[in-house]
């Protein structure tokens, strides 16, 4: 007796469930998952021995801390955050007794995978000298350290970029190569440098904002 029914109430609720599962493709989701960002902060001529890294957001509940291991006059790590809009990345630097000597920090998108790097600047508050950060998903290391060149004898060196992502991974990347002073010494695209004039000065490779540099001294 209810067959009747039961069958109209189905039928007529069969184009509501199509085009339900239809409209569910067509919803617009906001962007998630996460990004790894290596940070680097270059500490010569500082007491600098702790720096903690603060990522804040509107949609972060809690604030995201991190401490960043120091060696060699330089602070590296890698942080995991939440990819989105306005997030705020703050950086502390303290010395030995706890004190903060330096502060800095920068609103930035971060999207899920890869990043270009940004750079911050932790302005002194102890009288110090202002420090340089970076924030980004590669970092480029330059060797070798070449010997001093020479105008006669040794004019040239070869330098090699080795870039590598927030894995410590290397990546295949065209770098790009700039001098200082190009009245001391030149670099042509494939990172070969040539003395130009006595002195001293700094060959940089450059990729996705990341930055490697090799420092090249020329003799008379």
């Amino acid at each position: 007796m209810c067959s009747a029914p039961r069958s109209a109430a189905l039928a007529a609720l069969l184009p509501l469930l199509a085009l339900a599962a239809c409209s569910s493709g067509n919803v617009t989701r906001p962007p998630g998952g996460e990004a790894n960002l290596i940070v680097q902060v270059n500490l010569a001529s500082t007491a600098v021995a702790t720096v903690v890294v603060e990522v804040s957001a509107p949609d972060i509940t809690t604030p995201l801390v991190f401490n960043i291991p120091v060696a060699g006059n330089v602070a590296s790590g890698t942080i995991t955050i939440p990819a989105g809009s306005n997030r705020t990345v703050a950086i502390g630097a303290f010395n030995a007794s706890g004190v903060e000597t330096h502060s800095g920090s920068t609103t930035i998108t971060v999207q899920a995978g890869t990043n270009p790097s940004v750079s911050i600047t932790l302005t002194p508050l102890t009288g110090d000298v202002p420090i340089q950060a970076t924030l980004g998903s590669f970092t480029i290391t330059v060797t070798p350290n070449p010997t001093p060149l020479s105008l006669g004898t040794t004019p040239t060196a070869q330098l090699t970029a080795v870039v590598r992502d927030a894995q410590n991974q290397p990546v295949i990347a065209t770098v790009s190569w700039a001098t200082h002073d190009p009245g001391i010494a030149s670099v042509s695209t494939a990172g070969l440098v040539t003395a130009v004039g006595a002195g001293q000065t700094n060959i940089f490779a450059t990729f996705q904002g990341a930055v490697g540099s090799a420092a090249i001294t020329v003799a008379p």
